[in-house]
C-alpha cells in the first residue's frame, strides 16, 4: 500500500537527521517512528484495561495478597 505523507519542513529535517546518523532512508526512519507509535499506543490501552480490572476486583486483590 502507497501512502504519501506530507509533513511541516522541520519535522522532516529532524526525522532525514535520525534517518542519515541511523544509516536509514527516511522512509524506513517514518516506518519505524511510526511502528513504535503504534506499540506505545496499545501498550498504554493495555495498561488502562488492567488498571480497571485492578480497581473492579481490589478486594479480591488484597485478599489473595494476605
Amino acid at each position: 500500500m502507497n501512502m504519501h505523507l506530507r509533513l511541516p519542513d522541520d519535522v522532516h529535517a529532524r526525522l532525514k537527521a535520525a534517518a542519515d546518523e541511523d544509516g536509514n532512508s527516511v522512509n524506513s526512519e517514518a516506518v519505524t517512528a511510526i511502528s513504535d507509535y503504534l506499540a506505545r499506543r496499545q501498550t498504554a490501552k493495555v495498561r488502562e484495561l488492567a488498571a480497571r480490572i485492578a480497581e473492579r476486583d481490589a478486594e479480591l486483590l488484597a485478599r489473595l495478597a494476605e
